[in-house]
């Protein structure tokens, strides 16, 4: 058992990449947080997180993740995209289903809620951010209920614009903002990527590090086109990011990471960045790059 780890651990850290479901529990990383400064802004922390994070079912252009929930918050993922769905508009359940075919994937926003709470009671130095975007038909109607639900859990979920240190949110969920709701902590996507390409990294990274000190979460996705499997895109993605995590050991400023089909190595790998070192952006040529502008609107 041990050899066969050790090999399965080799071949999947450079790659990345992971599309077994097994997770042996000498991987777990459940209390990570717990060395970081209470004072710390939450944006300046690298996160792992997962895209379309519980897309597990469907067949190979829908399913993007081969851990479950629980499995996922034990790796270290503290990072979740969900797409929201209900199927009338007098619906009470808030369905979680893929953002482009709206396969049910047999879980609700209720229940996991539920289920991270469970977990961060029982791990009180973690918090975990959540974005939840409304897709679907009646896409006005899930945001109204999905404000509803977060109301029920008000004193569990940061909800608020402005980016909490980790002594504010330890224990909690961080609601993340998006163009259904004015409320919920500000994030910018990242242009890190290029045609899903990485390009320019640590020229971005001078300019957008200043703003991971308080200012807004940072964060790096590759969304999967309608008709290109995930796991296909994810093998390229996650190579290029492992790459770059591993030469930028111990230098943090990469925010949260988004990623299908993660590897328990790499989400290691970003933990072990460490946190962002706040200052100013540095001068390049005759003026100030600007920094990332608001996010761009997913298709729906």
């Amino acid at each position: 058992m041990e050899i066969h780890l050790f090999l399965w651990i080799f071949s999947a850290a450079g790659s990345g990449f992971n599309d077994k479901s097994d997770l042996d529990p000498s991987l777990y990383n459940q209390d990570w947080m717990g060395s970081i400064p209470d004072e710390t802004f939450i944006s300046a922390i690298p996160i792992p997180g997962t895209q379309e994070s519980l897309s597990l079912t469907g067949g190979p252009l829908v399913v993007s993740q081969v851990w479950s929930l629980e499995k996922q918050l034990r790796v270290g993922v503290r990072y979740f995209d969900l797409r929201a769905w209900i199927w009338l508009s007098s619906s009470t359940d808030i369905d979680i289903r893929n953002g482009n075919w709206g396969i049910p994937q047999g879980a609700t926003l209720a229940s996991v809620f539920r289920e991270v709470l469970g977990f961060l009671d029982a791990h009180r130095s973690e918090a975990v951010l959540m974005k939840v975007t409304p897709s679907g038909l009646f896409q006005d109607s899930v945001a109204q209920k999905v404000k509803k639900l977060v109301e029920k859990f008000e004193s569990r979920i940061w909800a608020k614009v402005s980016v909490p240190t980790l002594k504010q949110v330890r224990g909690k969920i961080v609601f993340l903002q998006n163009k259904h709701f004015t409320w919920g902590t500000e994030n910018h996507k990242s242009k890190f990527f290029e045609s899903n390409k990485l390009t320019d990294v640590e020229y971005k990274i001078k300019h957008v590090r200043w703003h991971l000190c308080g200012h807004y979460i940072l964060l790096t996705e590759t969304a999967s086109p309608l008709y290109r499997s995930p796991k296909t895109l994810a093998r390229s993605v996650n190579q290029q990011l492992s790459h770059l995590v591993r030469s930028r050991r111990r230098s943090g400023c990469l925010g949260v990471l988004s990623l299908a089909f993660p590897s328990a190595a790499l989400i290691r790998d970003i933990i072990g960045l460490g946190v962002c070192g706040c200052g100013p952006p540095e001068p390049s040529g005759p003026g100030p790059e600007p920094p990332p502008g608001p996010e761009t609107p997913e298709p729906e």
